[in-house]
């Protein structure tokens, strides 16, 4: 029984960490001079898929993303340039399709004793593929047109249940995204 415990509470993490979202990938010009920037403007439109019902790239998605980027970089401090001036850096959004995955959790149970065991598992949920789409969020330097930095939220455009909850979920994702912009120290 002793051994018991401490199998099942290394069994509950590890269901706990698949809870867990992908990881957002980001990547930044380390030469780039962050501080001068305080203004922004879209770089055109969203870019990928066409536009399409249930696509990662459709007006509707699109709008939210942008939303959310405008409200996380309005809140640090960023805004639009005037109607006089050029802004300092450029944002895009486009979506990324990915290869897509099957959208189910496998549960196990196991015993042992020793050095032996036995276990048992089975799959639950939808056995069939789920698209899978990422937020990619580029900025450019206005000047120069160079790439400075680079965000990626795999998964962040997977199916949601309602509008409400996909504007929650893309803001999430954007707001994680943005938390790394402009990177620490620069």
């Amino acid at each position: 029984m002793g051994s018991f415990l401490p199998r099942l509470a290394a069994g509950a993490l590890m269901a706990l960490l698949g809870c867990v979202g992908p990881p957002i990938h980001y990547d930044y010009d380390a030469n780039a001079h962050f501080s001068n920037y305080q203004t922004f403007a879209w770089q055109g439109p969203a870019q990928g898929a066409p536009d399409r019902p249930g696509g990662f790239n459709n007006a509707i998605m699109s709008a939210r993303v942008e939303r959310a980027v405008e409200a996380e970089l309005g809140s640090k401090g960023f805004r639009p340039p005037t109607e006089s001036s050029d802004p300092d850096f450029l944002v895009s959004y486009h979506p990324q399709g990915e290869a897509s995955r099957p959208n189910q959790v496998r549960l196990g149970l196991a015993f042992g004793v020793g050095l032996l065991g036995l276990g048992i598992a089975a799959p639950l949920g939808d056995p069939r593929p789920a698209a899978v789409g990422a937020i990619v969020l580029e900025v450019r330097d206005f000047r120069s047109q160079a790439m400075v930095w680079q965000a990626i939220a795999p998964g962040a455009l997977e199916g949601s249940d309602s509008p409400e909850q996909a504007d929650s979920d893309v803001r999430a994702a954007v707001h994680s995204m943005l938390k790394r912009f402009p990177p620490p120290g620069r």
